[in-house]
Formats: structure tokens, C-alpha cells, sequence
């Protein structure tokens, strides 16, 4: 059972909002596309898992996606987390395009695309070390566990993957996404007996949810282009921005179209560019309107955390307001 699903990472939503609103000539425009292009590749090989782990069956095993959990004076995260009564995994997903090669002797990842390449770290030492801070965790707060697996999952079927080292180590913790259910048989078949019941790993997994800290990104830390972003509100039809409200719609000038609820999109992005606070002023030069009561109206219509009375009053997203 899925205990802890994934969202989608606030900063892909953050580069989604950008590259929308930046004008297609501005200089800055393709590098916010490439940055938003490998977020979402990195996103793509998480899902990836999520479609084949979701075949397990859902009373032998408990699923948490996407944790991010106090380390010391940091955190450490793991794209998904197995717990069964007789072992857990770690599986850390990646998603590269070209050949990629492990060199565990240095630790390092050579990519190579188009005949260049890239260096990045060693994603199964990555696996490791967050493994080794779930241990850490597990014990600091009184849990008896299984034995612990990592591997690292490899999402195109378009990557070569190549082990020049011939490293037992590449040969059993790196897979393709497709080949992970297999993987959990063999680590099943290496870990027969059962040390925890479906009771105590509930235990440990509304635990490890209670202590996930989600990360907050402040949009002022990104160096967005602010004054370069396009305001309003962006048609959902033909994708063209300055709808307008008429007669409790808006409408499209380019298009024609109408909708009720074009409004909440552009209110979302506000939020994902300039912080998670708006008041009615800024309300209402963000989406093209003049109306007081219009913008105090659709402020408290969707259900926004106040704060602050009259004119100081300003509004906040709820936890789940992107979702």
C-alpha cells in the first residue's frame, strides 16, 4: 500500500510558471527551459518506479514516495522507500539521456551524449549514504528494523549503460526502472524470514511521514526575472494571456473562450513567483483588474489562509493548494 505518494517538486511547478510567463525573445527564456527540461526528466524517472512498484502486491508491502527527513543539521532524501516485513529498500531513480558509465574507484558518473561528456556523482554511493542515514534515524528513534538494500534505477530504455570496471557492485545495485520488481524478489528470496509485522511497519512509515519536511523554496532565491514576466491571466484554450472578466466569466479576446476558473492557474503562479503571500492590491495588477470587491471575492472564494485586518490583510496558500 502507497502511504506517502509523490508530488510534483515545487521548483518544476516554480520553472513551469517562468517559462510560460517570460516572452519568447527574452535572453534568459531557454535557460530556465533547459533547467525546467532536467527537473522534469529527473521527475519522469520517480513516476517511472511508481508505475512498477504499483503492481507489488498491496497487503505484503508499504510505500512512501518522495521523503526529505532531518539529518543532523541537514536532510536526507529518498525518492522511494520499500518496507516489508522481512527487508526494506532504497530505491534512488535516475533518468539520463546517452551512455553512462560508473567508475566506483573515483565515485563518479561519466556521461556522454553527442560526444561530450559530463561528470556527475556516483548515484550508488548516493544510494548508500542515504541508507546509511535511515539506519541512523531508524535507531535514534527506537526502531527494531530488517536488513536494508539500495539500488539505483536506471528509467530510459534509450541509455547504454556500461560497467568498464566490471564492478560486482554496479552489477548489483544499478538496474533498469523495468527490472525492479525482479530485483525485489531476489532481495525476497534473500531475506526469508520475517522480523516485523504489517503493524510495526506502520509504525515506522507514519513516523518517517510525520517527520518529512518537504523543501520551501523561496522563489526570491532563484534570481527570477520578475520584472520581465508577462501578467494576468493565461487563456487555457489558445494559451494567450489578459482574459477579462465579464459577466462572471473570463474571457478569451483572442479566442473566445470562457471559463469560471482561469483565475485560480494565474494565482498559483503569483504565489510560485513572489512568495507564498498576496494581498488585494497585488491581487488585482497581477490578474488585470480594477475591482476591490472582485479581487476580495475571489481571495476568500478559494479558501486561503488570512492574516493581518483591512488593508494590511494578505492571504496564503493551504498546504495543499498545489496539489
Amino acid at each position: 500500500m502507497i502511504l506517502k505518494k509523490r508530488t510534483i517538486p515545487l521548483k518544476i511547478l516554480i520553472f513551469e510558471a517562468v517559462v510560460k510567463r517570460l516572452p519568447s525573445n527574452h535572453p534568459r527564456k531557454k535557460d530556465f527551459q533547459t533547467k525546467l527540461m532536467k527537473l522534469k526528466a529527473g521527475y519522469k524517472g520517480e513516476v517511472d518506479l511508481d508505475y512498477y512498484l504499483a503492481q507489488l502486491p498491496e497487503k505484503e508491502y508499504i510505500l512512501l514516495q518522495g521523503l526529505r527527513i532531518p539529518h543532523l543539521k541537514t536532510h536526507f532524501q529518498i525518492d522511494t522507500l520499500l518496507l516489508s516485513p522481512s527487508f526494506f529498500i532504497n530505491f534512488e531513480s535516475k533518468n539520463y539521456a546517452g551512455e553512462i558509465d560508473i567508475d566506483i574507484v573515483f565515485d563518479q558518473l561519466i556521461r556522454t551524449i553527442d560526444g561530450k561528456q559530463d561528470i556527475y556523482g556516483n548515484p550508488i554511493l548516493q544510494a548508500k549514504t542515504q541508507t546509511s542515514n535511515l539506519i541512523t534515524w531508524l535507531n535514534n528513534n527506537s526502531f527494531s528494523f530488517p536488513p536494508i538494500e539500495y539500488f539505483v534505477t536506471i528509467s530510459s530504455s534509450q541509455t547504454m549503460i556500461k560497467n568498464s570496471n566490471k564492478s560486482p557492485e554496479v552489477f548489483y545495485r544499478l538496474c533498469r526502472t523495468a527490472r525492479a520488481l525482479y530485483k525485489i524478489e531476489e532481495v525476497k528470496l534473500k531475506y526469508k524470514s520475517e522480523t516485523l509485522t504489517i503493524k510495526d511497519l506502520k509504525k515506522i512509515a507514519h513516523k518517517l511521514i510525520k517527520s518529512d519536511q518537504p523543501l520551501i523554496i523561496n522563489p526570491k532565491e532563484l534570481n527570477l526575472p520578475h520584472t520581465d514576466l508577462t501578467k494576468g491571466i493565461q487563456c487555457p484554450e489558445c494559451q494567450v494571456f489578459g482574459m477579462k472578466r465579464i459577466h462572471g466569466n473570463w474571457l478569451c479576446s483572442s479566442c473566445g473562450h470562457l471559463s469560471k476558473t482561469a483565475h485560480i492557474t494565474a494565482i498559483k503562479d503569483f504565489f510560485l513567483l513572489h512568495g507564498y503571500s498576496i494581498n488585494n492590491r497585488q491581487l488585482r495588477d497581477f490578474l488585470g483588474i480594477d475591482s476591490v470587491d472582485l479581487a476580495t471575492h475571489i481571495l476568500k472564494s478559494l479558501n486561503l489562509i488570512s492574516s493581518g485586518s483591512k488593508k494590511n490583510k494578505t492571504y496564503s496558500p493551504p498546504p495543499d493548494f498545489f496539489k
